[in-house]
């Protein structure tokens, strides 16, 4: 059985006794393997620039990466083939701490435990994911991913960028030593880079969080039958505007077709479902939106069980340790290594098992929530392919749907994982929930796809203006380019 049309639309591959080409090792996702020709590990923006300006000379296209772990994704590989990787892990300087100010100015190889063990015992901590620890910051940012306090975007201030004319950018009131005066008159273009391939980003200011009093973890179990009330529990917290929530999320929701259930989670329970917030401020202030919360579950979803977690006193062989870690900008890799069975990081992409991605969009509607599970599931079923599911709440009005699709390492699994991935993200365009973030085997389609009658002539404009020979990660979000 071959992997859908459009899942091998995507171009290069590695070819067979070619000496000159590099083929990556295995990712996480199994994704189809990419030509390579070299692998560059630039340590400043000046050697960035060097690279830039060479591959345009010679007209070999460059694809940048932070620390390569795009896992689920397509990990290290380019989007096509033939590509230079330029790997910027080597650019791991934190260039400004401004504990006065509040906010970080880093390198593409800077990572979260890097940052937030700086951050240890100051005004300040850091808004992670909770993923490994090693993830690079810039790199998760860039791709919209979403910390336990609020959507990485949010903390995005301003960007340093090689353009594909070998020209150096700042944004959002960034200078070039390293210093944020704050977003100034005119145009901001630091948005423009968010998922694009019009420049290299060498570096990048981010907000921190304020070191509050207390915070408390709520861990609120259902029944998963529960599913359309504690929805609709959650979109009421989410709209009860409690200032001192951090990222609501509905989580450890699983589809699992019978017998499918061999690369998922043993702690895997699709009997229930779980919402989480992470509360932060004075104790008095997390009391009170304490109170808050379990009224609204009162009114709309009563859980099975309800924990209120102090993250400064839980112990460690608490079984939502690693959560409270994560609420108090400490970064793990236990859940991670759990899931994966792997003893370290470095193993991910040769673990026992693999996992795909898929991320749409969904609206922070109750019957949209429930609309999108039971999509998943009818797909998840049709495969026989298992799903582990999650919805962050961004704003009032949307959330980040994260769809894990674990799979066996075995020819058959990868196939059906693949094919699930590819139809479920058809299934959801129809619905109206498209990806917001993508993998390097759907990506040169994601914005065009959205719809029939879209016109990306401005988005290729730019791309001609500011990487005017196409030498800067082609197909990433932009086909063609």
């Amino acid at each position: 059985m071959a992997i859908t049309e459009e899942t091998s639309r995507a171009l290069g591959t590695c070819a067979d006794g070619d000496g000159a080409a590099l083929c990556p090792q295995p990712d996480l996702g199994e994704h189809r393997p990419r030509k390579v020709r070299a692998t560059r590990f630039p340590s400043t923006a000046e050697e960035v620039r060097q690279h830039v300006l060479t591959a345009r000379a010679e007209g070999t296209p460059l694809y940048p990466l932070s620390t390569g772990r795009n896992w689920g994704m397509g990990s290290r590989s380019p989007v096509v083939g033939d590509c230079t990787v330029l790997d910027l892990s080597r650019m791991d300087a934190i260039r400004t701490l401004d504990l006065d100010d509040g906010y970080a100015v880093v390198e593409p190889g800077v990572t979260q435990r890097q940052l937030s063990e700086l951050l240890e015992g100051t005004p300040w901590m850091l808004n992670v994911t909770a993923g490994c620890a090693d993830v690079g910051v810039v790199g998760n940012t860039l791709e919209r991913g979403d910390g336990t306090i609020r959507a990485r975007a949010e903390d995005l201030l301003g960007l340093e960028v090689v353009l594909g004319t070998g020209e150096i950018l700042t944004t959002g009131g960034l200078d070039r030593h390293g210093r944020r005066s704050g977003t100034v008159a005119g145009p901001d273009l630091t948005r423009t880079f968010v998922q694009s391939n019009l420049g290299v980003v060498t570096a990048m200011a981010i907000s921190l969080i304020p070191r509050p009093e207390a915070i408390t973890l709520i861990h609120a179990t259902f029944a998963r039958d529960a599913l359309g009330a504690a929805a609709d529990a959650m979109v009421r917290i989410s709209r009860a505007r409690i200032p001192t929530n951090g990222m609501l999320r509905l989580k450890d929701l699983f589809v699992i077709p019978d017998g499918c259930s061999a690369a998922v989670p043993e702690t895997a329970d699709p009997s229930t479902i779980t919402i989480q917030v992470p509360l932060l401020g004075s104790r008095a202030a997390v009391e009170d939106a304490e109170r808050g919360i379990r009224d609204i579950f009162r009114q709309f979803a009563e859980p099975i069980a309800i924990r209120s977690l102090d993250t400064a006193t839980t112990p460690e062989d608490d079984p939502l340790y690693a959560r409270t870690r994560f609420a108090r900008g400490t970064p793990t890799c236990d859940a991670l290594r759990a899931g994966l069975r792997v003893d370290t990081c470095a193993q991910v992409d040769a673990a026992p098992v693999g996992w795909l991605t898929f991320l749409p969009v969904v609206p922070l509607h109750p019957v949209s929530l429930v609309t999108a599970v039971e999509l998943m599931a009818i797909e998840s079923e049709r495969h026989g392919t298992a799903g582990m599911l999650e919805f962050n709440v961004i704003s009032q009005h949307s959330t980040n749907m994260v769809t894990q699709i674990p799979f066996v390492r075995e020819p058959d699994s990868i196939e059906r994982a693949h094919v699930l991935r590819a139809t479920a993200r058809d299934s959801f365009l129809r619905a109206g929930f498209p990806p917001y973030r993508s993998n390097i085997d759907q990506q040169p389609w994601e914005i065009t796809d959205r719809s029939a009658d879209f016109e990306d002539g401005p988005l290729s404009g730019l791309k001609r203006l500011w990487d005017p020979d196409r030498i800067i990660a082609p197909g990433r979000y932009l086909a063609g380019s």
